[in-house]
């Protein structure tokens, strides 16, 4: 008898709808992929080099509708070899129209260096 009843109270339970939250119109948007990325710096991570371990950083590249990642190693944690992985991503990717970012430094003179 018991069994009989939990069953018809989980058969005729009702599904709640969940609300979502409105999207940024940039992710929901039919766009190529990497039109909209975000970039961020991961690391330090140790690299073999002829000199031996080297101290080296990812440069994150993430695309905003697809979520495919593209990582570049960038030697330093400079401006100039954030700047090389950037021109090494455009080159590989095409011109990106929205970037998205943490406003490190490094990004903060590169944007007034491009």
């Amino acid at each position: 008898m018991i069994r009989r009843c939990l069953a018809c109270k989980r058969y005729s339970a009702k599904s709640e709808n969940q609300l979502t939250s409105q999207l940024p119109d940039d992710i929901i948007a039919q766009t190529p992929p990497f039109y909209t990325c975000g970039v961020d710096l991961a690391g330090p991570i140790y690299v073999k080099n002829f000199e031996g371990m080297q101290k080296s950083y990812i440069v994150l590249f993430s695309c905003a509708t697809t979520r495919a990642l593209l990582l570049e190693l960038a030697p330093t944690m400079t401006t100039e070899s954030f700047s090389m992985a950037f021109r090494r991503f455009i080159f590989r990717r095409g011109n990106c129209r929205i970037i998205y970012s943490n406003n490190a430094k490094t990004f903060k003179k590169s944007s007034r260096e491009l």
